[in-house]
């Protein structure tokens, strides 16, 4: 994966319907040991982990969703600077959902051994402090509140830590994230459509100004 760079930048949304039975994961509360700020950390090693070629991330159409997945809680991406992406995927029934609304991520590069992990948050702030027109909805409904769903890095980590020592990839640590993410219930079985995006109002060196327009066609099954 040709991905390291000094910042990286990556972007999903997500929200759920009451209607639909299913709500958010109350602040604070923990699934499978992991809180919002520990899953954060572990949605970017899983980002960052799979090959070009079957990285969840870069997949346009959605059938390497399952690429990568562990545990009590499924991920699901955005893509890889601005993208207008639509993706069918298999979600297992017993599954809790959690992805960012809008994110960054930066780590030290090779280059910069003397990076410190103040240094990777404060930047990673940058653009989440300027992110506008976040939306979500389930199934044509949408949902409020996303702005209140920032969850910041509390200790730094390493984004490349599931990547292969054989394939190459640097020592990134410190990297830090800032975004609006949200963790969901599983949702009842059948059909959803899930749709979310939003952009930033600030340039990055890297992307620009990112804009992120993303659909889930989900079968929970």
């Amino acid at each position: 994966m040709a991905r390291f760079v000094f910042g990286a930048v990556l972007a999903c949304v997500s929200v759920l319907c009451c209607a639909q039975g299913v709500s958010p994961v109350p602040a604070g509360q923990k699934v499978d040991g992991m809180s919002a700020v520990d899953l954060a950390a572990e949605w970017w090693k899983w980002a960052m982990a799979a090959p070009q070629e079957i990285n969840p991330v870069a997949d346009r159409s959605g059938r390497h969703c399952a690429v990568g997945q562990q545990g009590k809680v499924w991920f699901l991406a955005g893509g890889f600077g601005s993208s207008k992406v639509s993706r069918e995927c298999r979600v297992p029934a017993d599954r809790h959902l959690f992805f960012p609304v809008v994110n960054m991520v930066y780590y030290r590069h090779p280059q910069n051994p003397n990076y410190t992990c103040e240094q990777a948050k404060r930047l990673a702030a940058l653009n989440n402090d300027t992110a506008i027109d976040l939306f979500a909805s389930l199934d044509g409904v949408g949902i409020p509140g996303i702005e209140k769903q920032r969850v910041k890095t509390e200790k730094c980590f390493d984004v490349f830590e599931r990547v292969p020592k054989s394939a190459g990839a640097p020592n990134a640590f410190p990297s830090a994230t800032d975004g609006y993410w949200l963790l969901l219930q599983p949702l009842p079985k059948g059909r959803h459509t899930l749709t979310f995006g939003g952009k930033y109002n600030r340039e990055s060196p890297d992307f620009g100004r990112m804009v992120q327009d993303i659909e889930y066609r989900l079968t929970v099954e």
